[in-house]
């Protein structure tokens, strides 16, 4: 049965189930600010919320997985472009998330 009881599982699975949503409904947060309110402060602050989201994930993924990137790369140099390659997903999610900013700041 193991060290945790039976019910941990469940607990497990719901938490990793809000964790997963959250962030979607964070991203989803500024479109649907801008889509209601035609005033400028509305979508001036919904580009605010998609630039800040995108730029902190951003950061967080660049940081995980440049440190392991780094690390895996000290154990076997043959793995450094595609620690690389990973790094620059995280990279362009800030990209992505500039472009959603001028998008709703360009909508209407």
């Amino acid at each position: 049965m193991g060290p945790h009881p039976p019910y941990w599982r469940c607990i497990m699975k719901s938490s990793a189930t809000l964790m997963l949503a959250a962030p979607l409904l964070l991203l989803m947060l500024p479109v649907a600010l801008a889509a209601e309110a035609e005033t400028i402060f509305s979508k001036v602050f919904a580009a605010a919320i998609a630039f800040a989201a995108a730029v902190l994930a951003s950061g967080f993924a660049i940081s995980r997985a440049g440190s392991a990137g780094l690390a895996a790369s000290a154990e076997r140099p043959e793995v450094r472009t595609v620690a690389i390659i990973i790094a620059a997903f995280g990279e362009a999610l800030a990209i992505y998330g500039i472009a959603i900013a001028f998008f709703i700041l360009g909508a209407g």
